[in-house]
This record gives structure tokens, C-alpha cells and sequence, in this order.
């Protein structure tokens, strides 16, 4: 059997108020050639559809005509949406009943219901085991997962732990599938999430503190799930031979800059082929002149106005790097703007790049959190001031900024 799987549309995005609707369009037409070309027996969207709970009508409209253009190539061929951190569960799944007339199934949430025998909350673990069929015949099963707030998964008496719910909930999914009457052990089973495992390459879905991601080591411990098809995060990329991130279709932001795909997925008696098919953008993502490494690489105003004009008439995103002594005043940033007004290029601000200030009680001096308590709110707000404006915080601003941290002090 063949699935393809992607994730982490985001559609309604904008970059600096750009809107990304064509990027979008275009990604999908890629979509339906590579359909077209593959055939596969499902297609599987591993969540955040949506980047926004709220969508426009424009980003509905154009979720709801892709799945339907995508379900006429193929009508045999399934199309299984998952909800993401991103998407509104029960928007999402809504219009579930009228979905299945085009062969999708959206899983929004996890439908609970009181267990009167346990005196706890239980889950229809049915709603999520979606049997993937070719002529009728069941060839495949599809745990569709969606995001889960870590308080849905169901608590543990040992080791309550976010990693070890996941797994054990994943576990009795699993062998609750195994027990259903419809399974035989060809099936292939194929696992669908959204969450960040550790230790991958996670660009910008940075979870502070790690609190929502789950070990690694776990996920590879369960042999009996023949795919992982993830999302979550952006930067494609397998976290094992069988465990992997599709990605985000094209750049969402200028921390990724990397070839964007989709994956497919054949699985034959249990043996796994995965093949990545590339997806061109329709608008590059640019840092330029480029991204100095630090304040000496980068260039000076007067040298990045110069060089404006080279790019201008590009269909591009633009973020721009230079270095200077101080903060860019207002007028100078209009200067640029105004470069940019009725030009193919898209202005999408500027990283000004300060020179490093030489300061014992700089936060860049901070090495122990015993340095740290040492210093005082006032004092470390004076120096994160002079190290972003390269020159002391005004008198005026210092007393009133004496007075908040003070008057904060004297609450605790």
C-alpha cells in the first residue's frame, strides 16, 4: 500500500502582512501532479491546517476546494486530516458527516465519555482507527491522532510523565486495534501525531522549556507501527527509518530556509520505502546582502542602500542585515520602505547588527545563576538598554525605570 503524507499548512498565513494564499495554491497544484503520479491509497494530513483557530473565509474556501479537487482525482483514494495545535478542533471537524460523501475523514479531538465500571473518562478509540481499504478490502489501518493538550492524555499511576502518556496511550491504541475482529497481522499500521519529539532538528517550534516534547528513545521502541507520519514540526526530517516529519510545505518564516517536500510512503509485508518529492515555492525567502555572523560581516547603511536596487525588481520576500552604532531612527526606515513601494520585492524589515559592548555587568557577563541573582533588576535593565541602543539609558527613563523595579521589589 501507498500513502502520502504532509503536514503543517498553515493556511491563512501571512508574512509581514503579506497574504500567502497563491504560495498556498501553488503548493496544492504541485500536490494533485504528484498525486496524479503516485496514486496513492491515502493521503494523510498530520495537523495544523489551519494557522489560525479563526480562518478566513478566503483560507476555508481554499482548504475545502483543494481536499475536493484532490478527492476527484482519485475517488478511491482516502484523505485522513488531523487537527493541529493550530486548528480549532471542533471547526475542523464540523462538517465531518459531509466529508465522508468525498471519502475524508477529519479527526478533530477524541470523543470521552464517562466509564462507568472505571469511574473515569474513557475515549472511543474507534473514532481514531480508520481502516484504509482498496476494493473494499481492508489493507492498512491509520491511527489519526490528532494534537492532544497534555492533560487529554490518560493519566499513568507510575511515571506519570508527558513522554509516558503519549507512548501508553499510542500502546493500548495500538492493541486495541489488534483486538478488533477486522485486523489480521499483514496489516500494516501507520501512526499519525503532532507533537515535538526531543532532540530533532526543530528550527523555529521551539517549546520553551520542553514541556510538550516527549522523548525520542520512545517512539522507536514501538516496533509494531510500521510508519510515523508526524507533524508539528517544520523542518523535514526523519527522527528514524520509519519515524518522520514531512514538514511544512513551503517557508513559514526566514528561520526556514531549507527544501520543502512531502513523503511517500509504500509498505509491502511490513518493509517500509520512503521517497521524498520536493516542492518548489513560488516566492523565495531572502536574507540580504546576506546573514553576517556578527556585527564586523555585516554591512553599513550607506552600503546596503546601495545594493537595494539589485534585488528590487525580484519576486522575493525580503529581510535585510546591516550593521550600525545605534538604532535605525524612523526616517532611516522609511528610506527603505520607500525603496521597496510598487517593486516586485517584498520588504519584510531589517536585523541591524550592534557592535559588542565591553561591560563587566552585561547580561553577556552573566555566567552562574549566582551572577544572575547578584544583579539587580535596575542594573540589568540598564545594561540590556545600552547593549540594544549602544549608548546609556537617559537620565529621565533611569528614575522612572528606578521607580517600577522599586515599587516591584516592594510587593515580593
Amino acid at each position: 500500500m501507498k500513502i502520502i503524507h504532509t503536514s503543517d499548512w498553515h493556511i491563512g498565513q501571512t508574512l509581514h502582512q503579506f497574504s500567502r494564499d497563491n504560495e498556498h495554491q501553488f503548493f496544492f497544484n504541485q500536490l494533485k501532479n504528484i498525486i496524479l503520479e503516485e496514486k496513492p491509497d491515502a493521503l494523510l494530513i498530520s495537523g495544523d491546517v489551519f494557522h489560525s483557530a479563526t480562518p478566513t473565509i478566503q483560507a476555508q474556501k481554499l482548504y475545502y476546494h483543494s481536499l475536493i479537487e484532490f478527492s476527484r482525482l482519485d475517488p478511491d483514494m482516502q484523505i485522513i486530516v488531523t487537527a493541529g495545535n493550530h486548528d480549532s478542533p471542533s471547526r475542523l471537524e464540523a462538517p465531518r458527516e459531509l466529508w465522508s460523501a468525498f471519502n475524508v475523514t477529519v479527526i478533530g479531538n477524541l470523543d470521552f465519555y464517562k466509564d462507568d465500571k472505571k469511574h473515569e473518562l474513557s475515549y472511543d478509540a474507534s473514532k481514531i482507527q480508520i481502516p484504509i481499504k482498496r476494493n473494499d478490502r481492508i489493507i492498512a489501518w491509520v491511527l489519526a491522532v490528532p494534537f492532544l493538550n497534555a492533560g487529554n492524555y490518560p493519566s499513568l499511576e507510575v511515571d506519570d510523565s508527558y513522554s509516558n502518556r503519549v507512548f501508553s496511550f499510542y500502546t493500548d491504541l495500538k492493541e486495541n486495534l489488534k483486538s478488533n475482529l477486522q485486523y489480521i497481522d499483514n496489516h500494516p499500521i501507520i501512526a499519525m501525531g503532532h507533537f515535538m519529539l526531543n532532540g530533532i532538528n526543530n528550527n523555529a517550534n521551539i517549546l520553551i522549556g520542553g514541556l510538550e516534547s516527549v522523548d525520542s528513545n520512545d517512539i522507536s521502541i514501538m516496533q509494531d507501527i510500521d510508519y510515523w507520519a508526524l507533524g508539528h514540526v517544520h523542518h523535514p526530517q526523519f527522527v528514524a527509518n520509519n519515524v518522520r516529519y514531512s514538514g511544512s510545505p513551503f517557508a513559514l518564516t526566514f528561520n526556514e530556509i531549507y527544501q520543502h517536500s512531502v513523503t511517500v510512503v509504500e509498505i509491502e509485508s511490513h518493509n517500509v520505502e520512503v521517497r521524498i518529492r520536493d516542492i518548489e515555492p513560488l516566492i523565495q525567502i531572502i536574507d540580504f546582502p546576506s546573514k553576517p555572523h556578527s556585527y564586523n560581516d555585516a554591512v553599513s547603511i550607506e552600503e546596503l542602500i546601495d545594493k537595494i536596487p539589485e534585488i528590487l525588481d525580484n519576486e522575493c520576500y525580503v529581510r535585510l542585515h546591516l550593521k550600525s552604532e545605534m538604532s535605525l531612527s524612523s526616517a532611516t526606515n522609511a528610506r527603505i520602505m520607500e525603496m521597496f513601494e510598487g517593486k516586485k520585492a517584498k520588504y519584510c524589515g531589517v536585523q541591524v547588527y550592534l557592535p559588542l559592548i565591553e561591560d563587566e555587568k552585561s547580561a553577556n557577563s552573566i555566567r552562574t545563576l549566582d551572577e544572575f541573582k547578584a544583579i539587580s533588576p535596575f542594573e540589568l535593565g540598564c545594561s540590556v538598554y545600552k547593549k540594544k541602543n549602544n549608548t546609556d539609558m537617559p537620565d529621565e527613563m533611569k528614575v522612572l525605570f528606578k521607580e517600577v523595579c522599586d515599587e516591584n521589589t516592594s510587593k515580593h
